[in-house]
């Protein structure tokens, strides 16, 4: 499928004809429809599903829910469903949308699982480094058993998982060297997130982890507080931490996936074949969104580079260092007394496989 252009994505996605173009063939729908309205029927809709998350709607993200999504929904249910997507923050950050869920104020959060793992603590397995060696490993668990497996308690806290979305390999950018090993970070003040796991990494790495705010990153680079940070191609972008961050090392020591998570008290109130309808939506946007996201990193790389970023592609040896270095983390007692054992051992398979 022809590239579409990174303008295109970014500020004409109402206008894209996405549906039409993506490789992702959709399932069988009736008439087509217009995705800002209800197709179908003219009678009132029986259900309405509110989408909340803290996305834009021209990402890839956004796209996906608006062109996929909403339209899909909305047509196999014959206008049974109506879908009322809502991004950008409206409803909420992601701590509070997942909390809507829970009271059925908000039937359906696209949301990270970094947040999830306050609901189900289980989810902190997906933060500890090297755990997918690639995009399709990803993939390939999360659609599957290890991935089932981690939503299974999620009904008794009142939410369901049906289908996992990406976010980005998280990759380090700096502002002071190409690296091409363990030893050119060593020292290094990179931008963390504010939580465990993450620390440990970059302790494990020899790096200075630095936590602070996202708010506050481009000033803090901009001004030397900090070096460097690990955000994925899309975000560096979009951000504009590509301009004070002349090179970037696809170190993918961590994989940060998205879900959508819906309300258990919307999905028990939907009758079987509606279910099924949500729940083959929600995994056909998840399709599309994956690949619209992999589109949006290939142009951006290209459109930084013209800027003048290196982009470092680390052999073998050093991608093995880092693994190695960071094997500890997953040692650490309180980051193990958090996730459930079957799960932590199916983790370690799919680590070390």
């Amino acid at each position: 499928m022809k590239r579409k252009t990174i303008s295109m994505l970014l500020a004409c996605a109402m206008m894209l004809s996405l549906a039409a173009c993506g490789n992702t063939q959709k399932p069988s729908t009736s008439s087509a429809s217009n995705a800002g309205g209800t197709s179908g029927t003219t009678s009132d809709p029986e259900f309405t599903l509110i989408v909340g998350s803290t996305i834009q709607d021209d990402s890839a993200s956004g796209i996906a829910l608006i062109e996929y999504f909403k339209p899909y929904v909305e047509e196999n249910s014959n206008g049974r469903i109506r879908v009322d997507v809502q991004n950008n923050s409206v409803l909420g950050g992601d701590r509070e949308l997942f909390e809507a869920l829970q009271l059925n104020t908000v039937q359906c959060s696209f949301g990270p699982m970094s947040t999830l793992a306050n609901f189900e603590p289980n989810y902190a397995v997906c933060d500890l480094p090297f755990l997918f060696s690639s995009k399709e490993d990803a993939y390939e668990q999360l659609d599957g058993e290890f991935g089932a497996k981690l939503a299974e308690n999620l009904p008794n806290v009142g939410m369901r998982l049906l289908a996992y979305g990406e976010n980005a390999f998280r990759n380090i950018s700096n502002k002071v060297r190409p690296i091409t090993s363990l030893a050119d970070m060593k020292n290094m003040k990179i931008r963390v997130m504010e939580s465990p796991v993450n620390i440990a990494t970059y302790d494990a790495l020899g790096v200075s982890p630095t936590p602070m705010a996202f708010s506050e990153l481009y000033t803090g680079l901009s001004q030397g507080v900090v070096e460097g940070q690990d955000n994925g191609v899309v975000l560096t972008y979009t951000a504009k931490l590509y301009e004070v961050q002349p090179y970037y090392t696809y170190t993918g020591h961590i994989y940060a996936a998205n879900a959508m998570v819906f309300s258990e008290a919307f999905w028990q109130s939907l009758p079987a074949d509606l279910q099924k309808v949500v729940e083959d939506g929600s995994k056909y946007a998840m399709e599309n969104q994956r690949r619209l996201n992999t589109e949006m990193e290939e142009e951006l790389e290209a459109t930084m580079a013209e800027a003048g970023v290196e982009f470092i592609h680390p052999d073998a040896a050093m991608v093995e260092e880092m693994r190695e270095a960071t094997k500890s983390v997953w040692e650490l007692e309180d980051i193990k007394n958090m996730i459930d054992p079957e799960i932590y051992e199916m983790a370690v398979q799919i680590r070390d496989n």
